[in-house]
């Protein structure tokens, strides 16, 4: 049975919630495929301001150019499992045919899918037009697993059942369901993710961004992070969090020039860079763009520069981008 919902206004108080729940107050410990997770079912919690969407949980390791990069990835509709692979090589081991990855979602909300009404429905136009046509819908609903998914994926079948937008008190409220989520590998990059798209499509719609509110069906840690439970939980990383989610606060908002178009033939250059000369000279093509996207195009150049061995650009890079998107290590002091 569904949980009652509980309300954050912030993802790192919500985070910080759930850790101790599962820690402290799980529901099983089960054994799927032979790993160990403490699990609870029928979670669900809501966010006020979804563009309070970073993690300020020290003992994570939250790593923020990986947010980017996977939401940029949503965006253009890549499916191709070395694109995001190259931010998180892990995408190689659960790429069923080492090409394409399942659960690259964009190419299923962004794109035709062949798995999504025959190849026939661009779900976010179809969201759109339906909002538009008529705000109190209760149609509005993305699918991202099919039951076709049951039988093609054998290592990655998506996590992400479906994400439904409302209209309603004149702003655009979603609703993220879930069938599995990994409170560690998982949950902590699906909500900065699904909150992008929400915040896009108000945007599009041209209405404020609403509440954003999740719910797992299975929400579990692994055996192998037990232990982090324990460290996130530490009081001085608490008070560390809580001090940063009050201090950072939430992101700026989305501009409403969307330039993740541009940003990923930005990407693309910066992919094949091999000098800092190189890095700099995207970087000052890209000035024009507006501070959100250009901080966006310094967090892509920064791991570009790591990448390459560079730490020290690549710090330099980091700390020229807003506070609220600079990595923790930095924000604290690099010993943490």
């Amino acid at each position: 049975m569904t949980k009652p919902t509980r309300c954050f206004k912030d993802f790192t108080s919500a985070y910080l919630s759930l850790v101790e729940e599962l820690r402290d107050d799980y529901d099983h410990i089960s054994s799927p495929r032979g790993m160990k997770v403490k699990e609870k079912l029928g979670v669900r919690f809501e966010i006020t301001n979804p563009l309070h969407r970073i993690p300020y949980v020290p003992a994570r390791k939250f790593k923020i150019q990986y947010m980017i990069a996977e939401a940029l990835w949503y965006f253009s509709g890549n499916n191709e499992t070395e694109w995001i692979a190259n931010y998180a090589p892990f995408w190689y081991a659960i790429s069923d045919d080492g090409t394409t990855a399942n659960s690259a979602y964009g190419a299923r909300i962004f794109k035709t899918h062949p798995r999504i009404a025959q190849g026939n429905l661009n779900q976010w136009e179809y969201i759109k037009n339906e909002l538009e046509n008529d705000p109190d819908s209760r149609r509005a609903f993305l699918h991202i697993r099919t039951p076709e998914d049951s039988i093609i994926g054998l290592k990655d079948v998506p996590c992400t059942i479906g994400l439904q937008f409302f209209i309603r008190n004149g702003a655009l409220d979603m609703v993220a369901n879930m069938r599995s989520s990994d409170l560690v590998l998982g949950i902590s990059y699906d909500v900065p993710a699904f909150t992008f798209l929400q915040e896009l499509m108000a945007i599009e719609l041209g209405v404020p961004i609403g509440t954003y509110i999740h719910v797992s069906n299975s929400l579990h840690v692994y055996e192998r992070h037990f232990e982090m439970l324990d460290e996130i939980l530490d009081k001085r990383n608490v008070a560390e969090s809580s001090l940063l989610s009050y201090t950072r606060g939430p992101m700026s908002p989305m501009p409403l020039q969307n330039s993740t178009r541009r940003l990923y033939v930005i990407e693309a250059h910066l992919r094949s860079c091999k000098h800092v000369d190189h890095v700099d000279e995207i970087l000052a093509e890209a000035k024009d763009l507006d501070d959100y996207w250009y901080d966006w195009a310094q967090i892509l150049a920064a791991h570009r520069m790591a990448m390459l061995g560079n730490k020290k650009k690549m710090r330099s890079l980091m700390y020229g981008v807003s506070e609220q998107l600079r990595p923790i290590k930095l924000l604290l002091g690099e010993n943490r």
